[in-house]
């Protein structure tokens, strides 16, 4: 079984990401450089350009402030029904070739040898559902919250990836934009939080790959933690709290009306594990990673 660190916990500090960006080098309506331009003036510290089937040389793109990564979306047939899985590789190097097309988990682990890591992205939009992708091997990351999706009312896979942690397909959930348009289409709605000592690629991978990270689509976690036997978060302003489990071993705190709450605690219990989701006065929504209090 999967486990995370909690990042709550680690010393470092948040660094603001997309991890689902495309240009002109696909479908994307701007280049890269201009992507980097406005995700920089937008305040984030990583940028990942993944474009379908293709990726970008980032060289010169990055400075001292702001990480531009080489990615790629690519599109492996679904093994469990008519489609395409779109995966999202971070760190794969400009130019690579993948071998084996047509064999998503072939796919999935050249990209590692490469040097990098693979999230799912938007199950809900794509209509996969657990039986789908849990025959995925080495995914990294499964996308909690998708901007563009939203067009299509599918931006949220919540459920799907509840359904996986459920079962014992346990992997950190990623807020993401998915930018093909401009600000007004798909861009700054979805992002993730990664807890780190220093901005690196090396580092943004390991916080993937522990689950060093939460998604928001503007509320801030600023606390979530188990101390003295009870799960504990502390959170920017917002209407409802909950904290959720297996099965219906959850719980919610919503604020009064006209009010607005930013703390919850519950007891632990013997829970397996628990996640705590916040939604604000706009409808805005953050997603922490679970915390595993027992062996599933």
């Amino acid at each position: 079984m999967r486990r995370f660190v909690n990042p709550f916990e680690l010393p470092g500090r948040w660094y603001k990401a997309n991890l689902h960006t495309h240009t002109t080098t696909s479908d994307g309506q701007f280049s890269p450089a201009d992507r980097v331009v406005q995700y920089r003036g937008a305040g984030y510290d990583v940028l990942a350009l993944t474009d379908h089937r293709a990726t970008n040389d980032v060289r010169g793109l990055s400075d001292r402030k702001m990480l531009v990564i080489s990615g790629m979306e690519y599109h492996p047939p679904c093994a469990t029904r008519p489609g395409l899985y779109h995966l999202v590789g971070i760190n794969v190097p400009h130019g690579l070739a993948l071998r084996h097309p047509d064999d998503a988990n072939r796919c999935i682990a050249q990209v590692k040898r490469a040097g990098g890591e693979t999230i799912l992205a938007h199950p809900y939009w794509t209509g996969h559902m657990l039986s789908d992708y849990v025959g995925l091997k080495g995914l990294a990351a499964m996308e909690v919250y998708n901007t563009t999706c939203d067009r299509a009312g599918r931006a949220c896979s919540e459920n799907e990836w509840s359904h996986g942690l459920d079962r014992g397909f346990v992997m950190p959930a990623v807020a993401v934009d998915d930018a093909h348009g401009g600000p007004e289409a798909d861009m700054f709605e979805g992002w993730t939080w990664l807890k780190m000592p220093s901005l690196s690629v090396a580092n943004v991978l390991k916080a993937l790959r522990n689950g060093a990270c939460y998604g928001s689509c503007g509320p801030k976690i600023h606390d979530f933690r188990v101390v003295g036997g009870k799960v504990r978060l502390r959170c920017s302003p917002v209407k409802t709290i909950h904290f959720v489990s297996t099965n219906g071993s959850g719980a919610r705190r919503r604020a009064k009306e006209g009010k607005q709450i930013t703390t919850f605690a519950i007891d632990a219990g013997q829970r397996a594990y628990i996640r705590a989701a916040v939604t604000d006065a706009a409808g805005r929504r953050a997603w922490t990673n679970p915390i595993f209090l027992s062996r599933m």
